[in-house]
Formats: structure tokens, C-alpha cells, sequence
């Protein structure tokens, strides 16, 4: 028996685990969920862990709506207020300035970019942003300006299938394996920490499509931060700007650069930002892989399964309530270890073999109680109902039938000389005619009747709903019925059986007792075998 649980354990586990593999994990939904998980662990390690110290070390330069209210000039400002505004940032001695603009093309008037290329050659250090466009292109900014630039770097984030940015990608290849260009954040981060890009970038744990997570430590609010009116208006203390990383970018909703995270809405600088602390703190996510998260899947299911095959419906429940608590934390655990696992597969692998295995045992003890319900008020030989269900239903019928005065009848057959039957050929082939009638009776009769054996080789049938002469015409077609069936015993001889029969109707016997109404059927059965038996007699009352 242990070995049959064992095995029933295992091979269900392994059945749910090749399912969810094969055709569960692949669908869109069952990513998502997992993705949402995996955002609660970014959620909760942003709120408890404290900004690390390449954090406080960065300042943002915000274009937000109350610069664009204070500057009054209409959106795009003029390179040549982009170009002070660096000049103003260059001045306090900042490591590095990013801005997130990409200085494509050039200006109507050329002294706008002219005042911007200076402003770049004087500072030394801005790096500026570039992109990949839909077509694959690389817009990157105008030559003139490039060269006065310090680096630009591509800021373009893979989406997710819930249209989130999760994830960087450190650099783009083309088509024959070479590295067409770094990302800026990656550009910034490895001048920080004086090394080439490629050094940093062959440290990054990639996935096969060459992305790996960001490990985002906070949202805009969580970093020093100066609108940029006041560092045009001089309104902002910017000796704070020295030797610090500086970050000057949009941050308004108005301007629709804003991406959903696993942190919320954020704008693309501080998404921008959050990548660099990733490569400047070394703080790289490795996946799992599909051999780990097998086994935690199996492991976790098979301790479900184990719950729903062998423990109480309560106990199961709270065995998977359990088991979902210990894997979350497991997978919190292993993210803050900077390890991502596939949490959804074990919950829901767990919550459907409790929901089906309890279900089912649910379901078979429901039959089984049925079953045995039907064995208490059925005769174990004939299938027939039991003579106590039998006069339940006759009281019902009763009590039916004169309430809304309905027809009803009760016939009582008894099988005739059945002791000479079984003095003659035996008992067993005694219960051979028994079966055989009780079968012919209950095939031949409608579904609304009850059937009953009444004793020992009596059988009764109450008829519902029909008129007295079709009554009387049915039962005693039954009894022809039964009259005509032939036996064969083991020797090959040939046995008839004939019945006597005695009906009653409601016509006759105008009363809501049961017992009254039996025995008028039993009068009337009685008087058919001193008349000579192998005959139907009607009760009458006179």
C-alpha cells in the first residue's frame, strides 16, 4: 500500500511538472504572473534596502513641470538653454554629466548649435544619449556635436511581454557578431569606475537574447534632485554637484518619456540612472536556469500532491498555504542573493493539485456515499428497492395522491409453488428466477413506477398517474410477461414460473394509510390463489 502511494505520488508529479513545462509556462498570462512576482521582490527590496553610496552620489537635473512653468519658453527649449544649463552644472566640477537628449540633426540657426558645441568642449565630460529606431537604424547626434561629447551611448530597454522595462541590455551586435555600440549607462558607469565598457560588459550575466535585469534601487524621489529653472535662475545650491554623477534629463509626464517598471511609472532618465548604479555597483541578477527551477518545481509539487493524496481536505489546504509562504520567501531570498527564480509554476502547480486531488477524493467519497445509499435501500439480489423504501414512497404517494387527486395503484405479485422451485432445483437456481423476473418487471415497467421486493418471492409495484382499467391491463400484462420467461437449469431442462397478482387502486381503497392500502392489495392477492392462482385479482370494496 505505501508503495502504491509512493508511486501514485511520484508519477502525478511528474505528469503536472512535463504539463506545466510543455504547454502552461510558455503562455503569455502565466509569464505575466510570474513577472508580477518577481516585481513585488524589486518592490520590497527598493522600500527595505537604503540607497547605496554610488547613489547618494548622483544628482538629477530635472526638466519638470515646474521648469517648464518657470522657464515660460515653448517645448523644445533651444540648444543654447540646454547649453547653459551645462555650463552652469560644468562649473561646480561634476565626475560626469548624462544627459538624455539625443542632439540629432542641427538647429535653424547654427549659433544655437555652436553655443552648445562649446558648452560640450568646455565641460569635457557629457555624454549624450543615442538610439536604435524601429528600422534598426542607430540615430546617433549630429557629427559636429559627437565630437564634442565626451561618449553617447544607446538608451534603448528590451519589454517585456506586459510592455515593462525590466531588463538593459549592455550592448548591441550586428549581424556578424560585432559590438556596433555600448549603452550609455554602461559608458558612464565604466568612465566611473576607469574601465573600458567591454571589460564590464563581459562581467554581465546575459540571457540568450543578451539582456539581464536592472537592479533598481528607487524611484525619482529617492535621489537628490534640482529642477533645472533653478540652476537657469541660479535659485539652487549646485556646490553640491561636485564630484558627483549628474544625470539631466525630462522627467515631466507631458513629455510621454515614461516607461512602467516593477517599481511604477518611471521616467526614462531614472530608469537611465538606475542601470548605471547596476553596472557601477556590480549588482547583476542571474537567472535560475531551467535545471533549478525544475527542481524547485517538482520538489514543491510533490510535497502537494503527497498532501492531496494522503492528508484531510483542511490539512492539504494549509500543507499548500505553507508551501506557497516558504517559496516566496525562498524567492525573495534568492533575489536579494541576486538569483531569479520562477515563483508561479510551483504556486500554481500546488494550488491546482490540492484544488483536483481533494476535488477527486471529494467526488469519490460523494459517489461512494451514494453507492452505499443505494445499497441500503436496495435488495443486494434483484437491484429491487427494500419493502421500508417501498412503503416510505407509498406513504408519499398516498398522502401526493390525494392532495391533488391523482390516480394510483398498487399491484403485488408472489411467484407461484417457489418452494417447490427451490425444493426441485436448488437455491441458486432458485435465485436465478428471482433475478430474471425482478429484471423483467423493472425493464417492462415505466420510470415513474416503484418497484419493491416485498418478500421472499414477492415483488410489489406502485403505478402513478394512471387510470384504473389501463392499470389493471398493465399489471397483468407484466404478470403475462413474467409467465412467458423459460429457465434452463444445468441439466437442460426447461422451467416456467407463473405469478399471482393482486391490485388495488385508490378508487377502491379510499384511504391515506399505507398499511390499509397493502393489505387490500394482499386481500385481493390472496383470493387469486384460492381461485387457483397464475391470475390477477382487482380489490374491490364491496
Amino acid at each position: 500500500m505505501l508503495k502504491n502511494n509512493a508511486f501514485r505520488v511520484l508519477s502525478i508529479s511528474i505528469i503536472l511538472c512535463v504539463v506545466y513545462a510543455s504547454w502552461i509556462s510558455p503562455l503569455n498570462p502565466i509569464q505575466i504572473a510570474n513577472l508580477k512576482i518577481i516585481d513585488s521582490f524589486f518592490y520590497l527590496s527598493s522600500k527595505f534596502n537604503p540607497l547605496p553610496k554610488a547613489g547618494q552620489d548622483i544628482v538629477l537635473i530635472n526638466i519638470d513641470d515646474s521648469s517648464l512653468r518657470e522657464v515660460n519658453i515653448q517645448w523644445p527649449w533651444p540648444r543654447s538653454v540646454i547649453a547653459e544649463i551645462i555650463k552652469k552644472i560644468s562649473a561646480n566640477a561634476p565626475a560626469a554629466i548624462c544627459v538624455d537628449f539625443v542632439f540629432a540633426g542641427k538647429s535653424v540657426d547654427p549659433l544655437e548649435d555652436s553655443v552648445l558645441m562649446d558648452s560640450l568642449k568646455e565641460a569635457k565630460n557629457v555624454y549624450a544619449a543615442a538610439f536604435f529606431g524601429n528600422d534598426g537604424k542607430y540615430v546617433i547626434p549630429d557629427e559636429a556635436l559627437a565630437l564634442s561629447l565626451k561618449d553617447f551611448g544607446f538608451v534603448n530597454k528590451p519589454r517585456d511581454v506586459d510592455n515593462t522595462i525590466r531588463r538593459m541590455r549592455p550592448y548591441y551586435l550586428s549581424q556578424s557578431g560585432d559590438v556596433i555600440d555600448y549603452s550609455l549607462s554602461l559608458k558612464v558607469a565604466a568612465s566611473l569606475m576607469n574601465s573600458p565598457p567591454g571589460n564590464i560588459a563581459v562581467s554581465v550575466p546575459l540571457s540568450k537574447e543578451g539582456a539581464t535585469y536592472i537592479k533598481f534601487y528607487g524611484t525619482l524621489d529617492k535621489f537628490n534632485s534640482i529642477p533645472a529653472w533653478k540652476v537657469l535662475k541660479d535659485a539652487g545650491d549646485l556646490s553640491m554637484l561636485k564630484n558627483k554623477l549628474v544625470f539631466f534629463g525630462v522627467t515631466s509626464e507631458s513629455f510621454h518619456d515614461i516607461y512602467h517598471t516593477p517599481l511604477g511609472i518611471m521616467p526614462g532618465m531614472v530608469i537611465d540612472l538606475n542601470e548605471t548604479l547596476t553596472y557601477i555597483n556590480k549588482s547583476f541578477f542571474r537567472y535560475a536556469g531551467h535545471e533549478v527551477n525544475s527542481i524547485i518545481l517538482f520538489i514543491f509539487v510533490l510535497v502537494a500532491v503527497f498532501g492531496g493524496i494522503r492528508l484531510s481536505i483542511l490539512s492539504g489546504i494549509a500543507l499548500t498555504a505553507c508551501e506557497i509562504l516558504i517559496l516566496l520567501s525562498l524567492g525573495l531570498f534568492m533575489f536579494l542573493k541576486g538569483m531569479i527564480i520562477d515563483p508561479i509554476g510551483p504556486i500554481l502547480l500546488m494550488v491546482a493539485a490540492t484544488i483536483l486531488l481533494h476535488g477527486a477524493r471529494y467526488v469519490v467519497l460523494i459517489v461512494e456515499n451514494i453507492v452505499l445509499r443505494k445499497e441500503a435501500v436496495t435488495d443486494g439480489l434483484t437491484g429491487l428497492y427494500l419493502y421500508r423504501y417501498f412503503e416510505l414512497q407509498l406513504k408519499r404517494e398516498l398522502k401526493s395522491a390525494f392532495h391533488i387527486n391523482k390516480n394510483l395503484a398498487l399491484v403485488i405479485y408472489d411467484i407461484d409453488h417457489f418452494k417447490k422451485i427451490n425444493d426441485t432445483y436448488g437455491h441458486e437456481f432458485g435465485n436465478v428466477v428471482l433475478k430474471a423476473i425482478a429484471k423483467s418487471l423493472k425493464d417492462h415497467s415505466r420510470k415513474n413506477n416503484i418497484i419493491a421486493r416485498y418478500g421472499g418471492e414477492e415483488f410489489c409495484i406502485i403505478i402513478s398517474d394512471m387510470k384504473k382499467d389501463h392499470a389493471i391491463k398493465y399489471a397483468e400484462r407484466l404478470r403475462n410477461m413474467v409467465g412467458a420467461l423459460e429457465f434452463k437449469t444445468d441439466k437442460g431442462e426447461a422451467v416456467k414460473a407463473t405469478m399471482s397478482a393482486g391490485i388495488v387502486t385508490i378508487e377502491d381503497a379510499h384511504s391515506e394509510d399505507p398499511t390499509e392500502f397493502i393489505k387490500a392489495a394482499d386481500s385481493a392477492l390472496y383470493r387469486s390463489k384460492n381461485a387457483g392462482r397464475d391470475r390477477i385479482t382487482v380489490f374491490t370494496s364491496s
